[in-house]
């Protein structure tokens, strides 16, 4: 190798190092490779030993596509397999020779050499194939030059791979602190928001107690039924909290047996449920209105959770209405599945949030300040119960207007 040979590989090793972002490393080492062996065009393939593949970027038109072969497929994937420096006159002649990328591609190839570049303990990291010397062929000279080049181009494909090995771990680290952070924050409105579900009924229980207590001789029939009634209600929804939190506990950890049974839907679960919160409604000035368009009624389920889906669901309707109606429809939708719609007149639900209601531990509203009450969890529960019951829950709801939930069984 002369003196004005040499100066191009140093060079050429300038340039091959001057960038270690992937693609433009490989892009360099393409580009070096063409000038100094007088070839049409390159590619460099790296190989992916996980896949037991080689894989290139290759430019076509105004874009990029990738180009994946099995190692030992075409000359490019034979020489990954082997080690070997392939040069080869006329590829046509060739049965290693691979035309698909041609077809794909468009390109003419007639002559081609195929080098592997090896890393400092001699595996092969990828090959470099040139094509169609611009001479008529590629010679032992251009095969002196790919072998000084290819030590310059294991170190800058090395650098390279690195930085992108360093940067993906820095992308997930990045993830894991914003998930952690997340579940930190989840932690907290949690514990803010239990604390509140728990200390609000208990301090209506101590001051109705220190009522009763104090004018237990001077109260009449109704001041007792309501006193009595208001320390009922702070007793149960400390119960109905502690519940829910179980609940979830136990469907998270996966210690739950579904109890499958015969259940009438609408004697067993719908009725008993509407006569309870009808209750409730009317003092609102709320009527509920059940309607059934089908014979089919008989469901093998687990009773306590589709018991639990749509109690839930109705309290929510009773709790959030303040006028018109809440229509219970059971019928058989479009794909012949029996399915329960629960239509309200009430806030309805936002669209930001709507996507959001079945994550546990949310509410629309937060704080101390919000209208009404809840520990963030029944509708995440009515999730887990569907999921496990093999029903979809449809939920549709314009703010200010009212929410439609429909339960369909699959």
């Amino acid at each position: 190798m002369d003196s004005d040979e040499l100066l191009k590989i140093i060079k050429a090793a300038e340039l091959v190092n001057s960038n270690i972002d992937l693609r433009e490393a490989l892009k360099n080492i393409v580009n070096v490779a063409v000038e100094l062996t007088n070839a049409d065009r390159g590619t460099l393939y790296l190989v992916d030993n996980n896949k037991k593949e080689i894989w290139s970027m290759i430019a076509m038109g105004a874009g990029t596509f990738e180009i994946r072969l099995k190692i030992g497929e075409g000359l490019a994937g034979y020489c990954a397999q082997t080690g070997e420096t392939i040069n080869i006159k006329n590829v046509k002649s060739d049965s290693r020779f691979n035309p698909e990328i041609d077809s794909i591609t468009g390109y003419n190839t007639k002559n081609m050499i195929c080098f592997p570049i090896k890393n400092n303990k001699h595996e092969i990291i990828g090959v470099l194939q040139l094509l169609n010397n611009k001479n008529g062929e590629f010679t032992g000279r251009d095969e002196k030059f790919l072998i000084a080049l290819s030590i310059h181009s294991a170190i800058a494909i090395n650098n390279a791979l690195m930085l992108q090995k360093q940067i993906s771990i820095n992308e997930e680290l990045k993830l894991l602190k914003i998930e952690a952070e997340k579940a930190a924050l989840i932690k907290t409105h949690f514990l803010a928001q239990m604390s509140h579900e728990i200390r609000t009924p208990l301090n209506i229980i101590l001051s109705g107690s220190q009522l009763l207590k104090m004018n237990s001789g001077n109260l009449n029939i109704n001041e007792l039924t309501d006193l009595f009634e208001m320390l009922e209600r702070g007793s149960q929804r400390i119960i109905r909290t502690i519940e829910s939190i179980i609940e979830m506990s136990k469907i998270n950890s996966g210690d739950y047996e579904l109890n499958n049974e015969a259940i009438q839907l609408e004697e067993d679960i719908l009725l008993p449920l509407i006569k309870y919160f009808r209750n409730i409604s009317l003092k609102k000035n709320v009527d509920i209105i059940f309607e059934r368009t089908t014979d089919l009624n008989q469901i093998i389920r687990d009773k306590f959770m589709i018991h639990q889906i749509f109690a839930e669901i109705l309290d929510n309707a009773v709790k959030f209405s303040d006028k018109g109606n809440i229509h219970i429809r059971q019928y058989l939708n479009n794909s012949g599945k029996l399915t329960i719609s629960i239509i309200d007149s009430g806030v309805g639900i936002s669209a930001e949030y709507l996507a959001h209601i079945f994550e546990p531990f949310t509410q629309e509203q937060t704080g101390y300040t919000r209208r009404y009450e809840g520990n963030g969890l029944a509708l995440a529960l009515v999730k887990k119960y569907a999921d496990l019951n093999n029903l979809n829950i449809l939920v549709t709801s314009k703010k200010n207007t009212g929410s439609e939930f429909n339960i369909v069984f699959n």
